[in-house]
């Protein structure tokens, strides 16, 4: 790789570069997610090196991440779409000091990207509509989360302690050539200095590690389980928290993984068995009849509800890209009635966990008061946790336990 950063491997620029431009056109103007069309895109090419993919993919996604910037600094129209064509890529190579003007067109661009850098919507590359109801939301938080969610982000490992130790796992990843650090506040988090193919090494085989941001490991710790417990995942999706939740219990006890999606629950099955969690029963949801058997059963119930992933822009910029202010508006409803309905899971003196990757108050301090004043005595709020990516350097999320008081 060159000291700017372009790799120099066994593949034409021109072919690589045509690969990038492929890949941000599939993810911004048809809706795709990055992670998709990068695995897929990096397949084509056998001839691919290690460092070649991972020099795309850095590419892809800082393109992704600023296509609203890029597409200024190209037409010179603070307006326009994203454009997505070899000069912005060009324009990205430049702005990104990959290469120093060569002449007067080159000049100009800089000067845009200073220019509309002044300009926080264009600057942190995001539509008009989220960046007014960001500030509204955050107020002079905003700006400094924003900045901190178009930041790469960070390589974070959870430790699997039913099969090794987070102080073990520290010393696999520097054996691999990776040294890493713990996280103070995230017990299992392992923080990988520069990103490794981890899915390759044997200790992953073995079950020793999940991949996972170190505030979404929060969640799990947040819900205070005990072994022995009884405890739904109402929301479970691919099962990385249920994972976790399975950990902190020790195999004892048992966790009901709900979700709609089968294909989530038999990944989440998989997922299990590498790591030797033993007490997970995935059970999918086809009729409101499955809560309903399950009303007042549970000691704990998890609902990481599906949300706008605000606080996951680090790792999926696209996201930005397609939310819609109606489908917000749809998420906020979706999240109300799983409060609302769910809740009937958990037992008198019970505690259901309500949390959103989502940095904005209305998908979490404000529908957990919506759902306090609509419950009357039958909840309360026991506790509840916000972790921001500006101050505390990972994935945005807020959590709230909520004890039931009565049945």
């Amino acid at each position: 790789m060159t000291a700017s950063g372009d790799p120099q491997g066994l593949i034409p620029a021109a072919a690589r570069d045509a690969l990038i431009l492929s890949a941000c056109t599939e993810i911004i103007k048809q809706g795709r997610h990055a992670d998709a069309v990068l695995q897929r895109a990096l397949r084509t090419d056998p001839a691919f090196t290690l460092e070649e993919k991972s020099a795309i993919a850095t590419a892809v996604f800082d393109i992704v991440r600023f296509a609203r910037l890029l597409g200024a600094i190209t037409s010179g129209d603070p307006d326009a779409p994203p454009v997505l064509n070899a000069a912005a890529l060009e324009a990205w190579r430049l702005w990104r000091g990959q290469h120093p003007p060569a002449g007067p067109a080159e000049h100009e661009m800089l000067e845009r990207a200073a220019r509309f850098s002044a300009v926080r919507t264009l600057r942190e590359s995001l539509p008009d509509w989220l960046d007014q109801l960001g500030a509204a939301g955050r107020g002079e938080r905003w700006e400094s989360l924003l900045a901190a969610l178009n930041r790469p982000p960070q390589q974070v490992l959870r430790a699997n302690t039913l099969r090794t130790t987070t102080a073990a796992l520290l010393a696999e990843a520097a054996r691999m050539g990776y040294p890493a650090h713990p996280v103070e506040w995230a017990p299992a988090a392992v923080v990988l200095e520069g990103h490794a193919p981890v899915f390759q090494w044997e200790c992953f085989r073995k079950g020793w590690f999940e991949v996972q941001d170190a505030a979404s490991q929060t969640v799990a710790v947040f819900m205070e389980v005990k072994p022995g417990m009884r405890v739904v995942d109402g929301c479970a999706g691919h099962g990385g928290k249920t994972l976790h939740l399975a950990a902190l219990m020790e195999n004892r006890g048992r966790i009901i993984a709900l979700d709609t999606v089968e294909e989530k629950l038999a990944e989440l099955v998989r997922r299990a068995r590498r790591a030797g969690a033993q007490i997970i029963e995935a059970r999918r949801i086809t009729s409101t009849k499955i809560i309903k058997r399950l009303a007042g059963s549970a000691d704990r119930l998890l609902l990481d509800v599906p949300c706008s992933g605000t606080g996951v822009w680090r790792r999926n910029p696209d996201a930005k890209w397609h939310l819609q202010p109606e489908e917000l508006t749809r998420l906020q409803a979706n999240q109300q009635q799983i409060l609302s309905y769910y809740s009937r899971i958990v037992k008198p003196g019970g505690r259901l966990v309500y949390s959103t990757c989502s940095v904005l108050p209305a998908e979490g301090e404000e529908q957990v008061a919506r759902f306090l004043t609509a419950a009357g005595n039958a909840f309360s709020l026991a506790a509840e946790q916000r972790l921001d990516p500006d101050t505390h350097g990972f994935d945005g999320f807020y959590m709230a336990a909520l004890e039931r008081t009565s049945s």
